[in-house]
């Protein structure tokens, strides 16, 4: 004869080590590349190089930087920032 807490022990047991099963995941780590968001060598994004929009946000976040003395040089290498001739101008903040 089954004691009914021997029941209940197991079906607790159970619903236990599922519920470590569902937690854990299927144990495969494998996660997808990041892909870059900069030019490879530079320190300018792959979006600036694309679209003139970014490539003018760009620029407005390093004069934002200021020209501290201790600021580390802007990597450029031989990207070439997005340009744009039906674009409307963009206002330049001061």
């Amino acid at each position: 004869m089954n004691h009914p807490y021997k029941r209940a022990a197991q079906g607790l047991l159970a619903l236990s080590a599922s519920a470590l099963l569902i937690a854990c995941g299927s144990g495969n780590n494998i996660t997808a590349a990041t892909p870059p968001t900069n030019v490879p060598g530079t320190d300018v994004p792959i979006d600036a190089t694309q679209d003139s929009t970014a490539a003018f946000n760009f620029v407005a976040m390093v004069v934002a930087m200021g020209e501290a003395d201790t600021a580390t040089p802007l990597v450029l290498g031989d990207a070439e920032l997005a340009v744009s001739d039906t674009a409307d101008a963009m206002p330049v903040a001061a």
